[in-house]
């Protein structure tokens, strides 16, 4: 698959003057944190939020200071409130809304955040989306939304992690991707895996209308 990365360097050159990159220290964003390194012309800065949820939540944390550090980017690191997140309705809504809310303190005038999203995301979010009943034209997520950027929507993860494998990145992996008790995780360890047996759906969903 050709992946159009000087459009997307050229695009991340002139959306914005400058960006505050939303690393997790998985490998999507560790990718990303490499790819504007290595790339962005632009000034930048990470934020890192640790949700401490995890006992390996301080791994993550130490390992996106470390690269950070070693590439001399300014990391900014926030912590999250664990037990509100436990004993919100959704876990994964009450992080996420922790999350934003801290890169909302940090986030200069000019700064747009920047997310990993890649085409994988977007197949599972316009599933999810479907089984909650949005209506059809909020089905898909948007690469420029707001002051949110997502410069990766057009590129698929095996590419990533293709990526990432020969440019010997360092990334952490979160166990509890695994977990199917969240909605999100089923949709993208069962029922995705399950329509690929019969269609690439990265390609036919996660890949149509690459200019939204």
């Amino acid at each position: 698959m050709n992946i159009p990365w000087r459009s997307i360097t050229a695009e991340i050159n002139q959306t914005a003057p400058s960006y505050l990159l939303c690393v997790s220290g998985g490998v999507d964003s560790m990718f990303m944190l490499n790819f504007f390194q290595r790339n962005c012309k632009k000034s930048y800065r990470v934020a890192h939020l640790n949700h401490g949820l995890r006992e390996t939540a301080g791994r993550d944390e130490a390992l996106v200071r470390k690269v950070c550090e070693q590439l001399g980017i300014e990391c900014l690191v926030g912590y999250g409130d664990p037990d509100k997140m436990r004993k919100a309705p959704s876990l994964e809504a009450e992080a996420r809304d922790q999350r934003y809310a801290f890169y909302d303190t940090i986030r200069l005038d000019n700064d747009m955040l920047v997310t990993g999203h890649h085409a994988n995301d977007q197949v599972e979010t316009v599933l999810l989306r479907l089984m909650r009943g949005y209506p059809d034209d909020q089905l898909r997520m948007k690469k420029v939304d707001g002051n949110r950027y997502k410069p990766f929507l057009e590129v698929p993860k095996d590419v990533i992690l293709e990526r990432a494998h020969h440019l010997g990145l360092e990334w952490a992996e979160d166990e509890t991707n695994n977990d199917t008790v969240h909605e999100r995780n089923w949709v993208r360890n069962v029922l995705v895996p399950q329509m690929m047996e019969r269609r690439n759906i990265v390609r036919t969903i996660g890949l149509k209308n690459k200019t939204d």
